[in-house]
């Protein structure tokens, strides 16, 4: 069934999908689920390129991809359901029911958290995901179903961040600490999310999503 659901979401404009196995994780995060899918979708080099050359800020296409993402996540919910299985979309207009807290900015399962578990990358010093092939350029949501499907689990990728401090000189509030993720480690201890505006120069300027950026260059403009 999953070369189907694959399909299916890239039919409709998915880039990526991870399949994790979530079964092990607290009832408070897998909320009796155990599988989870996870749909990205990259941001095009050229929007990169436009607004860490000209200095904007540009929420248009990030805003277009974290939609169709939630859209995607809500479709293949509906789709799993009438194939006879559970399902739950972690799309934002379901996760403010209930299932975000308005007070921490937290839910009980990041989508970042099940892309960690697939291995897709690690959490970077502006807590953003960070993964090799494209920077941070990308928006993701999950749907938890009880769907049997082939797990892509893998240990957690350890940050490859190092000694960049990129994502922190650039930040216009000083919203990023500056430590490197580790499990275990709280996120208010990386980033203070009441002090962050959401104007996207951390993931812009971080060095992967350059280096994502370069390397398809020949698409840009």
């Amino acid at each position: 069934m999953v070369n189907e659901i694959v399909a299916e979401l890239k039919n409709r404009g998915a880039d990526f999908i991870k399949v994790v196995d979530i079964s092990k994780l607290s009832i408070k995060e897998n909320r009796g689920y155990y599988s989870a899918i996870l749909i990205g979708l990259i941001l095009s080099p050229s929007y990169i390129y436009r607004q860490s050359k000209e200095n904007i800020i540009d929420h248009s296409e990030f805003e277009e991809k974290e939609h169709q993402a939630d859209e995607l996540a809500d479709w293949l919910t509906d789709y799993l359901i009438v194939k006879g299985y559970k399902a739950f979309s972690q799309s934002e207009r379901n996760l403010i029911h209930g299932f975000f807290n308005e007070s921490t900015k937290t839910t009980p399962l990041p989508h970042k958290k099940i892309a960690m578990l697939s291995g897709l990358g690690w959490i970077g010093k502006s807590n953003l995901l960070v993964t090799k092939e494209y920077g941070s350029a990308f928006c993701m949501c999950t749907v938890l179903t009880n769907v049997p499907l082939p797990a892509e689990n893998t240990p957690y990728i350890e940050s490859q961040c190092q000694n960049c401090t990129k994502c922190i000189d650039i930040c216009p509030v000083n919203a990023i600490r500056g430590l490197t993720w580790e499990p275990g480690l709280n996120r208010d201890c990386i980033v203070d999310v009441y002090k962050c505006i959401g104007c996207l120069k951390c993931l812009i300027n971080c060095p992967w999503t350059v280096k994502y950026m370069e390397k398809e260059k020949n698409n840009i403009l």
